[in-house]
């Protein structure tokens, strides 16, 4: 059963005592071994030492594993059954032989060995995390070195001792035993080096009590090797110092009771390739200077002794200067990364706090994102749409049934095309079956360093209140226009009887009050019979009947209906060159939408100015023009002057008894016969109105080219 660690005031308290505990018993036996006690009862001593520290390290790490959850729980576990192990072996020999040589029994000889092995499995849990090939790669390097390094050491110190003298030592403690201590002290110093995380000291500790375990285990073997051993020296105290160290390492204060497999991992610092170099540099001085014993030094030892330093010092600068890179790295990433996520949060906030729909889809269509508000309109939850194919999903089909066509979708034009689309209209399906009507904005979402399209995002909008507002104000405008029509018609007729004199001569002031009265009333009739023609329009029940008209007729009627008003304004209405070409139109609307034309420019344009009227061929499409000498439109009203009711200058509508209608029914007109209407001007200059129509084809001889 598991538990978590003590607070950490409680566990500040648990160290000091430890410590205080580890001390006590080390000076206590280092007194002891140190006096002048007989070698007999010096073993007593160490035997009782090396028991009491035991089962110190073993209690500590059996603790420490109840605290600690995961890899970190098997690898206190492991310690404390290789403590178990080795407490158990010694106790063994000391009952079955000799206490003076009770580490060195067979029964000894082999539990010391189990724990080595328990120790070295016990090592490789505190490390388990996720590592690139290259830290892999870097760990089985400074394994190989420092292994090799230790060996060397080992070799020149301690194993042409034991081979020379092999008779005087058995089998595992003298080739097992140190084997499994180099491996150990190789495994303790990498672990040491490559860990970081809340429990860095504490696995410190571990590696300190096996490197010091593993020198004394060494130097045990050497003097068992030379004869000169005995059991209850100074020498003991090192097996204790280990188990203390092991000890003191379990009660070290934990910041975090569960370790993820994320913790231990280290990156390359100055100290972690002065230890390397320093390892390797010392086992290369050991090698020489025993090779050079009772001599001095050759140069080729000096040359070597230079070499791994020069190199170490080469590796610990380049670390260094790595290590200040990385920092630099991986702060600009943090900033980076800090900048992103507020960012990826601002943008979070804006679709959600946005009242439209968006949505985005990669280069097969598919949904990658959408926001709250667009699922809501939709009837769906978010994560219903993700990964789902937009245009199946989304377009309602038309009233005869059938499906929204995938080669006009704007999906596919934002997409594949780059097409940006804007203020389209559109029927989308709500999740219960349910059409509503919606305007969208698509545009494709182009990589800004590549330039290669991702994806694309659509905005759209739900504009079902929209629909009702203008139905609502189209019907009473309708019926406004249609009731009126009646009465005004009737007093339009009687204004007309007086001014006629039907009822005999009127005074003077009273027949101008009557003409200005009919005035009045045919200007209201106008924009009576404006505003139906615009509401049949844009409602699309406007009648056009389409036949192929030559464009110069269409000019020629164009100029004598608005003759009288050229003539009243002392205006010059010019014709220019003929077009011989055709156009599919319906007749009067056109020419309405040309004199409608013609009288802007000259109503705007001073007496004994010129309109132009002329008309070209360009490309399959017929333009027919009208240019005036006028004061000219600001460009940014150039677009907003073809809404309804808009005109340059709001007096104009009093002065020159326009409704403001004109150009809005102008463009209808000319938008529902598949053209287009546009004005460019400069202020101060004149107005030049364009009017663009398809040329209608022209067979046999008479045949225009185009």
């Amino acid at each position: 059963m598991t538990s978590g660690p003590p607070d950490a005031r409680r566990q500040r308290v648990l160290l000091v005592v430890a410590t205080v505990v580890a001390a006590a018993v080390l000076v206590v036996f280092w007194s002891l071994l140190a006096s002048s006690l007989s070698l007999e009862a010096r073993g007593g001593v160490s035997a009782l030492g090396l028991v009491v520290a035991g089962a110190l390290a073993t209690a500590s790490t059996a603790v420490r594993a109840r605290w600690s959850t995961g890899g970190r729980r098997r690898a206190w576990r492991l310690l404390s059954l290789a403590g178990l192990t080795a407490l158990t072996g010694n106790v063994l020999a000391m009952l079955l032989g000799d206490s003076s040589s009770a580490v060195s029994s067979p029964v000894g000889d082999t539990a010391i060995a189990l724990a080595l092995v328990l120790a070295i499995v016990s090592l490789t849990w505190f490390t388990q995390v996720n590592r690139s090939r290259v830290d892999l790669a870097v760990m089985a390097l400074d394994g190989l070195i420092l292994g090799t390094a230790v060996l060397m050491i080992a070799a020149s110190l301690v194993y042409d001792q034991l081979l020379a003298s092999g008779e005087n030592v058995s089998l595992l403690a003298g080739t097992v035993i140190p084997i499994l201590d180099v491996v150990l002290a190789t495994v303790a110093l990498i672990l040491l080096r490559r860990t970081r995380g809340p429990d860095r000291v504490a696995l410190g500790l571990v590696a300190a009590g096996f490197i010091v375990y593993t020198m004394t285990d060494l130097g045990y073997a050497v003097r068992v090797a030379a004869g000169t051993f005995d059991f209850g020296t100074v020498l003991d105290l090192g097996w204790m110092g280990g188990y203390l160290l092991l000890a003191l390492a379990a009660w070290w204060p934990s910041r975090v009771s569960d370790v993820t497999r994320e913790d231990g991992v280290a990156g390359a610092e100055d100290w972690d390739t002065a230890v390397v170099f320093g390892v390797l540099l010392v086992a290369t001085m050991v090698e020489v200077i025993g090779e050079g014993a009772g001599g001095l030094l050759s140069v080729e030892a000096v040359l070597w002794i230079l070499l791994i330093g020069g190199a170490g010092l080469r590796q610990g600068l380049i670390a260094r200067d790595n290590r200040h890179l990385r920092a630099n790295l991986e702060d600009q990433v943090r900033e980076r990364t800090a900048d992103l996520r507020q960012m990826g949060r601002e943008t979070e906030v804006l679709l959600s706090s946005v009242a439209d729909g968006i949505y985005g889809v990669d280069l097969e269509g598919r949904v990658t994102f959408v926001n709250p508000s667009g699922a809501q309109m939709l009837g769906y939850e978010v994560a219903d749409l993700t990964g789902r194919v937009a245009h199946d999903v989304f377009h309602a089909p038309d009233e005869q049934g059938r499906a929204y066509p995938a080669e006009h979708c704007y999906i596919a034009d934002a997409v594949g095309s780059r097409r940006v689309t804007h203020s389209e209209d559109d029927r989308y399906l709500r999740a219960d079956g349910e059409a509503f009507p919606v305007e969208i904005t698509a545009s494709p979402l182009v990589d800004g360093d590549t330039g290669e399209v991702r994806g694309g995002v659509v905005v759209f909008r739900d504009v079902t209140s929209r629909h009702e507002v203008e139905r609502v104000k189209n019907e009473f405008l309708s019926v406004v226009s249609h009731e009126l029509r009646t009465p005004l018609t009737s007093i339009r007729g009687s204004l007309g009887l007086l001014a006629g004199g039907v009822l005999g001569e009127l005074p003077e002031p009273a027949s101008a009050m009557v003409d200005r009265a009919l005035m009045s009333s045919e200007r209201l009739t106008r924009m009576i019979n404006d505003i139906l023609d615009l509401e049949r329009i844009e409602s699309g029940s406007l009648a056009l009947e389409v036949a192929p008209h030559d464009v110069d007729d269409l000019l020629a009627i164009a100029e004598r209906e608005m003759t009288g008003l050229a003539e009243s304004r002392q205006v010059r209405l010019v014709r220019g060159a003929g077009c011989p070409a055709q156009v599919l139109a319906d007749h009067d609307r056109i020419v309405q939408s040309l004199t409608n034309l013609i009288g802007n420019a000259l109503k705007f344009s001073a007496p004994g100015a010129v309109v132009e009227l002329d008309a070209r061929l360009v490309g399959g499409e017929v333009e027919m023009r009208v240019r005036d000498q006028g004061r000219g439109i600001p460009a940014d009203q150039l677009d907003a002057i073809f809404d309804r009711f808009v005109q340059v200058d709001s007096s104009d509508m009093r002065q020159e008894g326009g409704s403001g209608l004109g150009l809005a029914i102008c463009r209808g007109i000319v938008e529902r016969h598949g053209g287009r209407v546009w004005l460019e001007s400069e202020v101060g200059v004149g107005t030049t109105a364009h009017l663009s129509l398809r040329a209608a084809p022209v067979r046999g001889p008479s045949e225009v080219p185009v």
